[in-house]
């Protein structure tokens, strides 16, 4: 059996796109992704798939059904949910990174959909298990955002080409992969396991709290674990938005919005006392 413990936090006013869940052997980290007001053809929107996504994927703790199974019948569930009042066939539906773990008596599993890290402490060191295939695509829009002030107007008006141009390879063959309308997404998902008896601790997060390691280089992964396990899961958020808050234009961290959505899960193994 394994101990979880979780945090979440919104980047701003805005509700929050994240979503965590644990239950049983599976532990789930979901990043929405954030679409323009007024597009897309859900009117639901993202908090509302992340949540219910995550929902879906918590009552399949148990099974013994292979990860990617699992992801697709979530999938398929909450697209059954509104595909009468949605047009899921709008590149702009809401959509999610996915990154599940799951503990067994012989095996820990990690599955991963875009950019949301899974992080395993073993004997032969830490091992990072992600999906960067986001990375690979849209690279002068990518660089153009960021090239904009933080929160300025300039960089929301380059933020929207960016996801537009986005949109026309998500989900596609030589593109990139995330949760949405259509199972198939599942089956590019990437899928890993370890023994169990080799795994000390693990982290699940989306890229609002990975930036910590990733992007500010603020501490190594072996840290992040540290500091979870030291002081508690909230703290890794807290750290996360002092350094936001020392930089709120983005001058020596270039990012997409002054402060991200940021999610983590800490799993240990209970005590057998």
């Amino acid at each position: 059996m394994w101990h979880i413990t979780s945090a979440s936090q919104p980047g701003g006013s805005k509700p929050n796109e994240d979503w965590t869940g644990a239950r049983g052997d599976l532990v789930v980290v979901l990043d929405g992704l954030s679409a323009p007001e007024g597009v897309g053809g859900c009117q639901h929107g993202t908090p509302w798939y992340v949540e219910h996504l995550g929902e879906r994927l918590l009552t399949q703790a148990r099974s013994e059904l292979p990860l990617r199974e699992v992801l697709k019948k979530a999938i398929a569930q909450v697209a059954a949910l509104h595909q009468g009042t949605c047009d899921l066939a709008d590149p702009g539906t809401p959509s999610s990174t996915v990154a599940l773990v799951r503990t067994g008596e012989e095996l820990v599993e990690a599955l991963v959909l875009a950019d949301s890290p899974v992080v395993m402490d073993l004997p032969s060191g830490i091992e990072v298990f992600t999906d960067h295939r986001v990375n690979e695509v849209v690279h002068q829009e990518r660089e153009a955002t960021l090239a904009a002030p933080t929160g300025s107007v300039e960089q929301q008006e380059r933020l929207a080409e960016m996801v537009r141009v986005q949109r026309m390879v998500r989900n596609t063959e030589g593109g990139y992969w995330v949760a949405q309308a259509d199972g198939e997404a599942s089956e590019h998902a990437l899928a890993t396991s370890w023994p169990a008896s080799s795994v000390r601790r693990f982290a699940v997060m989306s890229d609002g709290a990975s930036c910590l390691v990733e992007q500010y280089q603020d501490m190594s992964w072996r840290g992040l674990l540290d500091l979870v396990e030291r002081s508690g899961a909230s703290a890794v958020l807290d750290r996360v938005r002092e350094i936001e808050a020392g930089d709120p234009e983005g001058k020596r961290w270039p990012r997409y919005k002054r402060g991200d959505d940021a999610t983590i899960a800490y799993g240990t193994p209970r005590s057998s006392d």
